[in-house]
């Protein structure tokens, strides 16, 4: 594959087999990523009409226990774009903030944590001593947010992000080149029913001592012999030969021609008639490497749909250990100033277990501070070490900046349809559908080489003699001296052991594929259930998470607003008011963001991420 076929991909060099290059289609922009196979990646056989499959009777079996399903809606996901989020997240109820603003508010980037902040501060209506602490809040938290800055920064979007995964990505190009070696191990077998030439000379010089006078005692034997064979698919081995021999006795005065030349033109037909007979068997080894040809290219697009998994994943991840920052700055800020306050009145009416219960406050939550920012940087390489993008290097100290937004739109899915569409599609079916083919082949094979071997042979020859070659070659043309020979070859081994051994290892492999394929449906459909079912549950806690939020909001700020003297149990109440907000937030955070992995998690279970991602694996032409 050339660079030169790269269609908006990195340009990369190209080695092996195998070479992928990938991009996406969002909106207008397209991007291929294409293999070098014989056969489309896509492209599964067909079932004969009419017929039920293993599957199709798994559907009509999950279908009757999903009687209470609600009513089937369209199975078509598309991901939502940016601009989408301002509108699809509403509320029926009054005066409540949309889910959006509450997350923007609440859960802001880093990047994004000064502006929300002050967002905040406009929004607040309490007293200006309030809104002056808040201030003082904001600006620590700021500082502290800044702490996970680094020079050099790059701001990346989802689809960038899976772009450079499957362009680079180390774990595909390695499982790329499977599927163009089972190619190549196809066209080996296919090769043994390819025409192949033969060749042999050969001199023999004897001298021995003769019993009488008229043999000789010294013969110098020239032979050249030469032709072409073929194996043909019912088994036969026909070859067509050419010999010519050159007779020398020197000093032999009882022989007319002296040296002899003798040429031959054979031909043979070797046909099996049990043991090696049959196209089904002499096809059979390529047929095996066809069919793991397939298993190869499910297992190749079985890794790309795992690495764009994993890829949004790790963007997601990322997001969510930033925003953690930005709730566990705001927390350490606000015990810095509680702890400030109370060391500020501790000439009049502070206690020493004030102060030391606010330290105390502050250094747990300095600790946990460090382990939030390490949690960024530990995130950051994750996603670059799955992008593994030459531009993007993990030795550069780049801070990734994930801009895409999470989305909250409730995407409404039919149960039924899913897992239907699941078993069509996972990779891991088809993987055990072509292993079952296999291990049939296999059992064929183990059942054909059990029979006794009985060959038919027919040989016929065309003999000539001269002195010298061209009288011997004008006498093979002449077909006048002919050798007809015709003969059975029989072989059989009186125990067959071994044979019969090789049949029970064949019929148990193919039991074992057999239990394998029906445990890979039923994992899937457990699979892809799961999936639904975190899915809906992350939706569910949306909107708790959310009310969660504005009251440990509201509570707070009612706290500092009344409390002017601070007791024991007073700073207690602030210490679990401002900790029950950071807790609710974390919680809204997890929320979201579970609920766009899930998203992503359920394209994978039913097997039709590549389709969601608009990715298409196809053949280099």
């Amino acid at each position: 594959m050339s660079p030169e076929r790269l269609v908006e991909a990195p340009r990369r060099e190209s080695s092996g087999f195998m070479q992928t290059f990938a991009s996406f289609k969002f909106g207008r922009r397209a991007v291929l990523l294409a293999c070098t196979l014989g056969l489309p990646l896509m492209a599964t056989a067909a079932d004969p009409p009419g017929q039920l499959t293993p599957i199709d009777v798994k559907v009509r079996v999950y279908e009757e226990r999903m009687n209470a399903a609600p009513p089937a809606a369209s199975n078509t996901t598309t991901r939502p774009r940016s601009s989408e989020l301002s509108t699809a997240s509403t509320t029926s109820e009054e005066n409540v903030p949309a889910m959006d603003e509450v997350i923007w508010l609440n859960l802001p980037d880093p990047a994004d944590a000064a502006t929300a902040f002050e967002q905040r501060l406009a929004g607040t209506r309490h007293s200006d001593t309030v809104k002056r602490e808040y201030r003082r809040i904001y600006d620590d938290a700021k500082a502290y947010v800044r702490e996970i800055e680094r020079p050099n920064q790059y701001r990346l979007t989802l689809n960038e992000a899976l772009k450079r995964a499957i362009a680079s990505n180390f774990l595909i190009r390695i499982d790329s080149f499977a599927p163009a070696i089972s190619t190549a191990q196809a066209v080996q077998a296919e090769a043994v029913f390819d025409t192949a030439f033969f060749a042999q000379i050969n001199r023999n010089n004897q001298d021995r001592p003769a019993p009488n006078q008229l043999a000789a005692t010294k013969t110098d034997t020239t032979v050249v012999n030469g032709g072409i064979r073929q194996l043909l698919t019912s088994g036969a081995q026909v070859s067509l030969a050419h010999t010519m021999t050159r007779v020398d006795n020197p000093g032999f005065r009882f022989q007319t021609i002296n040296p002899i030349w003798q040429q031959g033109f054979v031909a043979e037909l070797r046909q099996p008639v049990l043991k090696n007979f049959g196209i089904d068997y002499n096809r059979a080894q390529i047929n095996i490497r066809k069919t793991e040809r397939k298993i190869n290219e499910q297992a190749f697009r079985s890794r790309v749909i795992e690495v764009l998994n994993n890829t949004e994943r790790a963007y997601w991840d990322l997001a969510r250990a930033r925003r953690e920052v930005t709730i566990g700055a705001e927390l350490l800020a606000q015990a810095q100033l509680t702890l400030r306050q109370v060391e500020a009145r501790r000439e009049f009416d502070s206690y020493l277990t004030l102060v030391s219960a606010s330290r105390a406050t502050v250094s747990n939550r300095q600790f946990i501070f460090l382990q939030l920012k390490n949690t960024v940087r530990n995130a950051e390489d994750q996603l670059l070490n799955l992008m593994n993008d030459k531009d993007l290097p993990m030795a550069k100290d780049l801070e990734v900046i994930p801009i895409e937004q999470p989305t909250t739109i409730d995407l409404v899915r039919d149960r039924v349809e899913e897992v239907a569409t699941a078993l069509r599609s996972r990779p891991e079916i088809i993987q055990a559908r072509h292993g079952v083919d296999v291990a049939r082949l296999q059992l064929g094979i183990a059942k054909n080489q059990a029979l006794p071997q009985f060959d038919v042979v027919y040989r016929m020859t065309l003999n000539g003699l001269g002195n010298n070659a061209d009288n011997s070659f004008d006498q093979v043309t002449t077909a006048n001296f002919t050798d007809q020979y015709v003969g059975i070859e029989f072989a059989w081994n009186f125990a067959e052991r071994g044979e019969r051994a090789g049949i029970r290892v064949a019929a148990l492999t193919q039991s074992r594929a057999v239990t394998t394929y029906k445990k890979a449906i039923d994992d899937v459909i457990a699979d892809c259930r799961v999936a639904l079912r975190n899915l809906n549950t992350s939706y569910e806690q949306l909107s708790p998470s959310r009310d969660a939020v504005l009251s440990g909001t509201d509570r707070l700020r009612a706290l500092q607003e009344r409390q002017e003297r601070k007791s024991p149990p007073e700073l207690d109440t602030i210490f679990n008011a401002q900790v029950t907000l950071a807790e609710s937030r974390r919680g809204l955070l997890a929320a979201v963001i579970t609920y766009n992995q899930g998203i992503v998690d359920v394209e994978r279970a039913k097997g039709t991420l590549l389709e969601y991602d608009n990715v298409n694996i196809a053949n280099e032409p």
